[in-house]
């Protein structure tokens, strides 16, 4: 992200007065933290913005102010003719009914950290170096002269957090760290932050790690590691529509292990597959072969098969790719 793009990206905005923000499916922390950091900065500027993601903001991140202005698919807002999407590598990471429902428009501001983003906006600001979307939204909004107020400030930081594993994630530079020191400057309840985001974990999402576990398994050598979450398995727990992060991150965490997978049959048949890996494997180059992406050290992919089917061809692309 250079200066002239930074500028470009922020006369874009400053020129609408109508704006509609999108975030992805299955939001993490990083996009329910950039979508509410952005709304709240372009309102207080007098502009007319709503906000919408597919599935709704999950519960960790509901404590965030704006988080229920944002609206999903039960409530979907007027669509305006000025598109933002944040932290989406593509136009249809904001999910399939939504992106089904958006209409051709005659502005598209594409904000996004994501190596494998294409470039499919009108005007792109992307950063593959950025630790999130969150630390482009805060360049944004001082580059807009809003001011950062307490509610932008926990947004950004919380999405700052989620996306760098808390500071210990690769793609956490100097910037992430000056950043994050000048939004605890405005007032963010760390107390707060750390409870929701850390300390209040849900019995079913608890049950979910588990039942994780107890489906762990280890290539040959120990190096891979993978778990799956079966749509029976979902169901029976009531956690087909939950939104979790995490649960992939106990298996990379184990010793010897490069590359972790978590296979989820989301609905019967499709299966969605997060990669996680420490420092050798490309996983972005390995989702990418099934049309997914996301950055060296994260990646997702969505298949459609048979799950026990889907693990084997997975599990034997990811020994190729070991070095």
């Amino acid at each position: 992200m250079n200066s002239a793009e930074l500028e470009t990206a922020a006369r874009a905005l400053m020129q609408q007065k109508r704006l509609t923000l999108l975030g992805h499916s299955i939001p993490d922390g990083d996009c329910v933290g950039a979508v509410t950091a952005l709304m709240w900065a372009l309102a207080n500027m007098g502009k007319d913005v709503n906000a919408i993601i597919e599935d709704g903001v999950p519960p960790t991140y509901r404590f965030l102010n704006g988080s229920e202005r944002i609206s999903s698919l039960i409530d979907l807002p007027p669509i305006y003719d000025c598109l933002v999407y944040l932290d989406c590598a593509t136009r249809e990471r904001v999910g399939e009914r939504l992106s089904r429902l958006i209409p051709p428009a005659a502005t598209v501001i594409n904000i996004d950290h994501h190596i494998s983003n294409q470039g499919y906006g009108t005007v792109n600001l992307v950063d593959a170096g950025a630790s999130s979307t969150c630390e482009i939204v805060f360049y944004i909004i001082k580059r807009l002269n809003s001011p950062i107020t307490i509610d932008i400030a926990t947004s950004l930081y919380c999405g700052i957090v989620m996306d760098t594993g808390s500071f210990q994630y690769s793609n956490t530079s100097p910037r992430t760290h000056q950043i994050a020191a000048e939004l605890l400057q405005y007032g963010v309840d760390m107390d707060l932050v750390r409870t929701r985001l850390f300390e209040s974990k849900s019995r079913v999402e608890v049950s979910l790690q588990k039942t994780a576990l107890d489906s762990l398994e280890f290539s040959k050598d120990g190096r891979i590691a993978s778990m799956h979450l079966s749509y029976d398995d979902l169901t029976r727990l009531g956690a087909v529509d939950l939104h979790f992060e995490g649960t992939i991150n106990m298996a990379r965490s184990i010793e010897d292990v490069e590359v972790a997978l978590l296979f989820r049959e989301i609905e019967p048949g499709v299966i969605k597959i997060g990669f996680r890996s420490k420092q050798e494997v490309d996983v972005n180059r390995i989702a990418g072969v099934w049309g997914g992406g996301g950055h060296k050290r994260a990646a997702g992919a969505t298949l459609r098969g048979e799950l026990e089917a889907v693990k084997k061809v997975v599990l034997l692309k990811v020994e190729e790719h070991l070095p």
